[in-house]
C-alpha cells in the first residue's frame, strides 16, 4: 500500500540531502566547513548582533559546535563579543570589519545563487513548491509527535 508513497519520501529526502550537499561542497570551495559557513551566514544576517542560542536555533548544531566555531572566528579575529548588561554569561556576536569583508565575500554569492534559482522557476510552481513543503512538514512534524505508531 505504501510503496509509491514510500518511494517518493526516499526521493524527496534524498533531493533534500543533494540540495545540502551543494552547500557543503561550497563551503569546502572556500576553505570552511558546512557548520561554520552556516553560522557565519547566520552572524551575517543578524545585523544587530546574536547569541550562540540564536545560532544553535537557527541551524540545529550542538552549542559545543557553535562554541567551536566562534572560538575560531573569534582567533581569526572575524568577531567580537559583547557582554549582554543583563546576562555576563551570554554575549552578543557581531562581526568585525575583517569579518564582514570575509563574510561579503562568501554570503551574497549563497543568497543571489538561491534567488535566481527560485526566479527560474514561475510564479505559480514557487507557490506550490512552497505551499506543498509547508503541508509536508506540518503533517510530518504532527505525525512525528504522535505516540505508539
Amino acid at each position: 500500500m505504501y510503496a509509491k508513497t514510500n518511494e517518493q519520501v526516499t526521493e524527496y529526502c534524498e533531493l533534500y540531502r543533494k540540495l545540502n550537499v551543494v552547500y557543503e561542497e561550497y563551503a569546502r570551495e572556500v576553505g570552511l566547513s558546512y557548520s561554520s559557513l552556516r553560522t557565519l551566514c547566520i552572524i551575517y544576517d543578524n545585523h544587530d548582533g546574536c547569541t550562540q542560542k540564536t545560532i544553535c536555533d537557527n541551524s540545529f548544531l550542538p552549542k559545543q559546535t557553535v562554541n567551536a566555531i566562534v572560538t575560531g572566528f573569534l582567533k581569526r579575529g572575524f568577531i567580537k563579543l559583547t557582554e549582554i548588561k543583563t546576562d555576563r554569561r551570554r554575549k552578543i556576536i557581531h562581526l568585525t570589519e575583517s569579518g564582514m569583508e570575509f563574510a561579503k565575500g562568501l554570503v551574497p554569492k549563497i543568497k543571489i545563487s538561491e534567488n535566481k534559482a527560485m526566479d527560474k522557476l514561475d510564479e505559480g510552481q514557487r507557490a506550490a513548491l512552497l505551499e506543498t513543503t509547508r503541508l509536508f512538514f506540518a503533517n510530518f512534524h504532527e505525525l512525528m509527535k504522535e505516540k505508539g505508531q
